[in-house]
């Protein structure tokens, strides 16, 4: 496996959910709830992680009327492809509350990741982008001790386009004022791997569950790990 090497670098910045936060359980229990009780039939819910993944992003970062007012496009997904307009809100709308309780319950950061991020930031700067609130990263990042990691947090409320865009990569390396080129984003999507791509970072992309990794692969990031375990090996500190 490729070796990432601090000396080449200046700053290193996460995505939250899926690389730092693990979310695909609650989003799975989610699915499943949704599946049973609105009798979804042949809705695979490995297949439609991604799509679920996506939309919840997208809903997360809306007001409620913006949500009504965009719900006919957020919603054109293929795991509700032949269902009335008003069924796919509600299943939606489900889905999301069912994904924000479990999240709540249950949803913890990924093994050795508090320890990977304590010893990356006595080398390089740290910062999140996150296409959720900037205040939502702030509270998970407290919750776990790692807020004092991070000198710079981005959240949808501070760019006006939203990853895949790169501009929340290009704010953070301004904010920094160093170069493309001694940077690293490290996102679980494909939004991400877009966004890195696009800013001409370094794209570490992690395969943790909510997207399947051929469709990853499709995207092409610069390094693609099976999970939070080999991206920490990555690492030559």
């Amino acid at each position: 496996m490729e070796k990432i090497y601090l000396e080449k670098y200046k700053g290193i910045i996460f995505d939250l959910d899926g690389v730092i936060y693990d979310i695909t359980e609650a989003i799975k229990k989610a699915v499943d709830d949704g599946i049973e009780k609105y009798q979804l039939e042949n809705v695979n819910r490995d297949d439609v992680m991604e799509e679920i993944a996506h939309l919840i992003e997208e809903i997360q970062n809306y007001p409620v009327p913006k949500i009504l007012l965009n719900s006919f496009e957020l919603l054109q997904v293929k795991f509700l492809e032949g269902i009335s307009f008003f069924k796919k809100l509600r299943v939606a709308i489900f889905l999301f509350n069912q994904f924000n309780k479990y999240k709540e319950e249950e949803s913890t950061i990924f093994k050795g990741v508090d320890d990977l991020i304590s010893k990356l930031a006595k080398n390089v700067k740290l910062a999140i982008l996150t296409n959720n609130k900037s205040q939502y990263a702030e509270e998970v990042l407290e919750k776990f001790n790692l807020i004092k990691y991070f000198n710079t947090i981005i959240g949808f409320n501070d760019v006006s386009e939203v990853k895949p865009n790169p501009e929340g990569i290009l704010k953070i390396l301004s904010k920094w004022k160093i170069k493309p080129s001694e940077a690293i984003f490290i996102g679980d999507m494909t939004t991400d791997v877009d966004a890195g791509k696009a800013a001409n970072v370094k794209m570490i992309c992690v395969a943790s569950g909510l997207a399947q990794k051929e469709t990853l692969k499709k995207h092409q990031p610069d390094i693609l790990v099976e999970d939070t375990k080999q991206l920490i090996q990555l690492f030559n500190i």
